[in-house]
């Protein structure tokens, strides 16, 4: 008889395949009927051939969903967005106009914090450092541009412990749309490139580890 926790873990999984993939591309179907470019604040945060990338092996995209840690990470969250009494999955849009074609970005915030509006971003973390990462302030001020406010919140979740960063100042549309024209790839050259499912297809990788497996 197969162990009730499995039928559990599969739908959790199958919940998450859901919310990232399934349901992100039918929106960018959704506003590409209506002639409109949709991004996603995720995508404006990385490297910026990634994105092609998922197109060519989505394959790879959702096999990621079954990474025990994004699972560890989605509990986390839901977890947190009860207690914090923060419902629904908080997707937000916002269209600009840049030489005639609109784009539409649109994020999905972690928590939104009922009284104060504030977003909250939530991170799972095997060990808390000492500030929050660049590439987690640039997605949180994204989300601070999408819904209007001047402060929000990086919370960091850890074995090790639990860490609060405020974060102030953000986005404006003038920063926005230089971060769609100035295409980066990759976008964290210190790291990003290591951690990529895709560096293995990759011709602008700059991964050490993979150009000595590749070359020995």
């Amino acid at each position: 008889m197969e162990p009730v926790s499995i039928k559990r873990i599969d739908k959790i999984f199958s919940d998450m395949r859901r919310k990232y993939l399934e349901s992100r591309e039918e929106l960018r179907e959704k506003y590409r009927r209506k002639g409109k470019i949709l991004l996603f604040v995720h995508e404006l945060c990385e490297c910026s051939n990634k994105r092609k990338m998922r197109q060519r092996f989505p394959e790879i995209e959702r096999a990621e969903t079954y990474n025990p840690r994004f699972l560890v990470g989605e509990l986390i969250e839901e977890a947190l967005k009860k207690k914090f009494k923060s419902e629904g999955d908080n997707v937000y849009t916002k269209e600009l106009n840049i030489n005639g074609k609109i784009y539409v970005i649109s994020g999905m915030i972690d928590i939104i914090d009922p009284e104060t509006k504030i977003p909250i971003e939530v991170k799972y973390q095997t060990f808390l450092q000492g500030k929050p990462y660049e590439h987690h302030v640039l997605q949180l001020r994204l989300y601070m541009w999408l819904v209007n406010v001047k402060r929000g919140e990086l919370l960091y979740v850890s074995p090790e412990g639990i860490k609060f960063f405020i974060i102030q100042k953000p986005l404006t549309d003038k920063e926005v749309i230089k971060l769609m024209e100035k295409e980066k790839s990759p976008r964290w050259p210190e790291w990003e490139c290591c951690y990529c499912p895709y560096q293995q297809f990759c011709s602008e990788s700059s991964c050490e580890r993979r150009r000595h497996k590749t070359f020995k």
